[in-house]
């Protein structure tokens, strides 16, 4: 039995390659991780791109937001010497090819929906867009969909019934973990009326307590905990009996526990 729980590569292997890039997500292959997570929002041409923050400034080399942009503005853009010269020229990709490499290398993944700012119009199309783009992924494939954004997720529930959803939450330091739990709780029932149904509750690290991981189990919901950097620390959540975490560091962990699955 392993001292870990599974292994998601969070926006690919981002301690080692450019988050949220074709670099940081094949480098999963060459680490033998069968599992990586990765943020989808929307352009104003309706292309459906990876990035994690609703601005470009942090993680490439422009500026400002991107709703008004199309994507060949987007591909003149560099999304990787930021993080180390030798990914100079690194393209933050769309949907597609992410899908493309999934079906390629066999690979696993959860897909986490941004909460969309870019008005009501693109919020609807980036659920369109995203249901219409997964038709092209192996149905052996495993693919989580996951959202901190509540109305979104119920969208994509409404629009994609029969794939795979999970709850994102956020740990608040003042409320007590429990009473969290419960609207949680309440909130992942009230996603069952959109026809689908969350499967697990993906649960910030910072706060998480052994109790509030025995309570949704026994709701009967799978818990994957974000963002476990350290290896003491994700031995004491296996020994909770968290089922998966989602981790910057892929490669530090066992070989056997990066090539099993979490979907």
């Amino acid at each position: 039995m392993s001292h870990y729980p599974k292994i998601i590569a969070h926006r690919g292997m981002s301690a080692l390659a450019p988050e949220n890039t074709m670099a940081a997500f094949a480098s999963c292959i060459d680490y033998g991780v069968k599992c990586f997570e990765f943020d989808v929002d929307i352009i104003g041409d309706g292309s459906l791109i990876c990035i994690h923050d609703d601005k470009l400034d942090r993680t490439t080399n422009g500026k400002g937001g991107y709703y008004n942009l199309d994507f060949s503005a987007i591909r003149k853009l560099d999304a990787g010497k930021w993080f180390d010269e030798k990914y100079t020229f690194e393209r933050i990709p769309e949907l597609a090819s992410v899908i493309e490499l999934m079906n390629k290398s066999q690979l696993d993944a959860n897909l986490e929906i941004k909460p969309c700012l870019g008005g009501t119009v693109l919020r609807e199309k980036l659920i369109e867009r995203i249901a219409v783009a997964l038709q092209q992924l192996d149905p052996k494939r495993g693919l989580v969909i996951s959202s901190f954004d509540a109305e979104l997720l119920l969208m994509a529930g409404k629009a994609m019934p029969e794939r795979r959803f999970a709850g994102l939450a956020p740990i608040e330091p003042d409320v007590p973990v429990m009473e969290q739990v419960q609207v949680w709780l309440e909130t992942a029932e009230k996603f069952k009326e959109t026809g689908a149904t969350i499967e697990a509750l993906h649960v910030e690290n910072d706060g998480l307590t052994a109790q509030a991981v025995a309570a949704l189990h026994e709701a009967g919901y799978q818990v994957r905990v974000w963002t476990v950097n350290d290896l003491e620390r994700a031995a004491e959540l296996a020994k909770w009996g968290v089922d998966a975490i989602f981790t910057d560091n892929a490669h530090l962990f066992p070989e056997a526990d990066r090539a099993v699955s979490a979907f």
